[in-house]
């Protein structure tokens, strides 16, 4: 079975449009992309972690939560009161447990 010169062409045209056409959707994303890129934000950035170097602050950490992270322990909130029964933190003016329902003793 012979093909004709017409659908050889269509067959090699289409097999340049698969080959070249993801190429060409690739190189349009990307100068897409880079024309979307806010410049002002990058640096901005910069220029925010030059002071931080510049200025010699360094991060501060909470002592009682490297404490409560090393032990397990959690710190208690103020104005909360712990479950009796199941030890999930509630509010200190309530009545009853958000979790297990039980009646608290301060309430």
């Amino acid at each position: 079975m012979a093909l004709s010169q017409l659908e050889l062409a269509l067959r090699v045209a289409l097999g340049l449009f698969v080959i070249v056409a993801p190429t060409l959707l690739f190189l349009a994303l990307w100068r897409g992309l880079e024309a979307m890129r806010d410049d002002e934000l990058i640096e901005r950035a910069q220029q925010r972690a030059q002071r931080m170097e510049g200025s010699g602050s360094e991060w501060r950490l909470d002592a009682t939560a490297v404490t409560a992270a090393v032990t397990g322990d959690d710190p208690v909130p103020e104005g909360t009161v712990a479950c009796p029964s199941c030890g999930v933190r509630n509010r200190s003016d309530v009545t009853y447990c958000q979790q297990c329902l039980n009646k608290l003793g301060g309430g």
